[in-house]
């Protein structure tokens, strides 16, 4: 499995998709602040720190990036395998195809990490470049660690979505569009049930993000429904994995042209 993982790292090291990810996570710190710049006055928030930017980040990142570019990365990466034509080759070495999918998964999820860290670097410097007060080691600490939890349950989250538009040949940039507006959801439950329970909630609730400050919550979510919503995805994650199948198919046999027309010459074995 480590062999796996490190070869599919060293093939987006190669390759521009990675850009998407890295793009995205400089421009949310900056588009949050850029906010506070154009909104009109009278709606602007006076006290905008390091603290609520970091706020902002860990919400725009759940909401908009991170299911964008998770889900459009670790589709292309299973996607590639089709559209390359070198499915066939993985399939010859003795590695069975769920462990592919599971190495490549195991990928995203580095690479999800390495997004939360970069988030955070990204966010520490638009606010020591915007001269926000409140930067703090323990700030620091505190919002970092909940920055990269939070990119961490997503990746959770966006795992299915992973596993199954990255087997449609083609259809990653659609599966990244559908999450993003997934995630978008997230911004109409204030209370009951899906407030905690939602998959894209309960990423920002286990990472333990205020829900009740930042996003108007009518009531404190349940960190057990939240659990109970994350081992769905969990679950189905686990389902996909399950009954996934390559999309190559052998050849039955081949046509030749003879002197008394077109014959089947059968494979080998037949």
């Amino acid at each position: 499995m480590f062999q796996l993982i490190e070869n599919e790292c060293a093939k987006l090291r190669r390759c521009q998709i990675l850009l998407v990810g890295l793009v995205a996570m400089t421009l949310c710190p900056a588009a949050q602040y850029g906010a506070q710049l154009i909104v009109n006055p009278e709606i602007r928030d006076p006290d905008f720190d390091m603290i609520r930017l970091f706020a902002n980040v860990i919400w725009g990142n759940t909401q908009v990036f991170l299911p964008i570019s998770l889900v459009m990365t670790g589709g292309w990466m299973i996607d590639r395998e089709n559209t390359d034509d070198t499915m066939k080759n993985l399939l010859a070495v003795p590695v069975p195809y769920r462990r592919l999918l599971a190495g490549k998964l195991a990928a995203t999820a580095l690479l999800a990490l390495a997004f939360g860290l970069y988030s955070v670097l990204a966010t520490v410097l638009t606010g020591m470049l915007a001269g926000l007060p409140g930067l703090t080691p323990a700030l620091l600490f505190s919002r970092g660690a909940q920055t990269v939890a939070a990119s961490l349950t997503v990746f959770l989250v966006c795992m299915p979505m992973i596993l199954i538009f990255g087997q449609i040949r083609g259809a990653y940039l659609g599966g990244s569009i559908l999450t993003f507006f997934l995630g978008y959801c997230i911004l109409f439950f204030k209370g009951g049930f899906l407030l905690s329970a939602y998959p894209f909630s309960a990423a920002l609730v286990l990472a333990g993000f205020d829900m009740v400050e930042f996003n108007g919550a009518t009531q404190t979510p349940s960190v057990p429904l939240s659990l109970l919503g994350m081992a769905a995805v969990l679950a189905l994650t686990a389902a996909v994995l399950r009954f996934s199948r390559p999309l190559s198919r052998p050849v039955r046999g081949k046509k030749r042209a003879g002197r008394h027309g077109l014959s089947t010459i059968p494979p080998c074995g037949d």
